[in-house]
């Protein structure tokens, strides 16, 4: 199969949440049966296939005008991501983990509330300094796709870049898909 060299077609991008939402349910065994057919695929064309469509999405879509992710989403900062919002909080770390973090039933700390402490209109307010799990998310442009795609599958249902690039992957690789 070949990487994409030409512009993608025009596709117009769902960003309405609860469309997404419903949209994701209704394709729910579609994405899981294309999920399937992915991991029959070469890892490194589908990174680049995915980084490709993943950046053009991302380009059309304001996660400002969204930030469902920050709404939604439970997030687990590690110890070295803690210690950076507590710098620049300026607080001592035990102090940040008390205001802001609870031990999930996993034993991890997460942020105890949501949507995310720091979500202000629609905006990071420590965004220099947010959690590497934030800087990362929706996960489609870091390698390794087919291997994470469990967690992309979920993201679709939370986060239109990750929705729309996963229909505009099927779309691009039909006919070896359903849809």
């Amino acid at each position: 199969m070949e990487a994409l060299t030409s512009p993608l077609e025009p596709f117009n991008f769902v960003t309405d949440l609860k469309k997404i939402e419903s949209l994701a349910q209704k394709k729910s065994r579609t994405h899981f049966e294309f999920s399937q057919w992915l991991k029959t695929q070469d890892p490194i064309e589908m990174d680049e296939i995915v980084r490709q469509i993943s950046t053009t999405v991302a380009a059309g879509i304001d996660c400002t005008q969204c930030a469902n992710c920050c709404k939604a989403l439970v997030v687990a900062p590690d110890y070295r991501d803690v210690h950076e919002l507590a710098n620049h909080l300026e607080m001592q770390t035990l102090d940040f983990k008390k205001k802001y973090m609870k031990k999930d039933t996993d034993g991890d700390f997460v942020f105890k509330q949501k949507p995310c402490p720091f979500l202000k209109s629609n905006r990071c307010s420590v965004y220099k300094s947010r959690p590497q799990l934030c800087r990362n998310y929706p996960y489609l442009d870091k390698g390794n796709f087919i291997a994470t795609i469990g967690r992309v599958l979920s993201n679709v249902f939370v986060c239109p870049i990750a929705f729309n690039t996963l229909e505009m992957l099927k779309n691009k690789l039909q006919p070896h898909v359903i849809t």
